[in-house]
């Protein structure tokens, strides 16, 4: 684009007839560019979704649980039922208790999930999602809570804007549903982040990004770390201010990809009061290097193999 930039300029500059004639070619190009891009992503998205191949699966979706057993099956559900069928489901048993496993082991049959189940519980979902980046077999890796739902077409939208814009994390919009009897400034109904610029400037000063929106190509967390299981609260945020840091290429799209749930045990409810701690820790975290060797997951922390894989 720089190159493009310096020859448009430049010839922009001799004000002349040849000077108009090849802006007006560069901009053609541009625009060729831009269609056949996006021809070329809906041909690939109608490919890989007609013959998927199981071992090489293009999304890996983890949902990291610890009970929430009432309302898990509709999160596990929405991923089931995706437009696009070229995924894994990694189920990630966070020390739950039997009553959640026995609900998660009603899924252990289909072709699409892969069960793992921690012994312990660690206290917050940094564990799990770890566990299921470890794990995964596809090239892009989708998040999403065990209380939250993301909409039928979520993955095949994020691969579309994978391909269209040559990007290496895809957020999105989503809508909050606000559980009864739960102290919460949030409206039903509100429609949070999605379309807003994000760049590592913009991260700096808030972030935009909701996590049960978000796929982020593997590479990238295996390359720059995962989640910090210190951080107790935006863990999210200091993992996107790591790979903004780094050049990761974003796109945070005003399509609703999820429905966030709102109740009392939310992380968000719970930390409020601290976010201003947090916020610091993440802005500091982040420029830190991040060594995945300190996150290891030994065997004897998983559960029998019949839960395994």
């Amino acid at each position: 684009m720089d190159n493009k930039d310096s020859i448009q300029n430049w010839y922009t500059y001799k004000n002349g007839y040849y000077g108009y004639i090849m802006k007006k070619v560069i901009l053609l190009f541009h625009f060729l560019g831009y269609k056949i891009r996006r021809i070329w992503a809906q041909f690939f998205i109608y490919l890989t979704n007609k013959y998927p191949v199981s071992s090489d699966p293009v999304f890996s979706v983890v949902i990291p649980i610890y009970d929430r057993t009432d309302i898990v099956r509709q999160a596990i559900e929405s991923i089931l039922n995706q437009s696009y069928k070229n995924f894994e489901l990694l189920l990630i048993l966070d020390g739950s208790p039997e009553a959640t496993v026995e609900v998660v082991n009603d899924y252990k049959k289909n072709r699409h999930v892969r069960i793992f189940r921690l012994k312990k519980n660690s206290g917050n979902a940094c564990k799990g999602r770890n566990v299921g980046i470890r794990k995964a077999r596809g090239r892009y890796i989708a998040f999403l809570d065990s209380d939250d739902i993301a909409v039928p077409e979520r993955l095949e939208q994020s691969l579309f804007y994978f391909l269209q814009y040559r990007v290496d994390l895809v957020g999105g919009a989503y809508k909050c549903i606000v559980e009864e009897n739960t102290a919460s400034d949030v409206p039903n109904g509100q429609i949070g982040f999605g379309g807003n610029t994000c760049t590592y400037e913009a991260l700096l000063k808030q972030n935009m990004l909701g996590t049960c929106t978000i796929a982020v190509k593997k590479e990238w967390l295996i390359t720059y770390g995962g989640f910090r299981e210190e951080m107790r609260y935006r863990e999210d945020h200091e993992l996107w201010l790591r790979l903004a840091r780094f050049g990761c290429r974003f796109h945070n799209s005003p399509e609703i990809l999820a429905y966030y749930r709102v109740h009392a045990d939310n992380a968000e409810q719970t930390y409020l009061s601290e976010d201003d701690h947090w916020f610091m820790m993440a802005r500091k975290m982040h420029q830190q290097p991040y060594h995945w060797s300190r996150y290891q997951v030994s065997n004897d922390q998983l559960c029998s193999p019949t839960m395994a894989e």
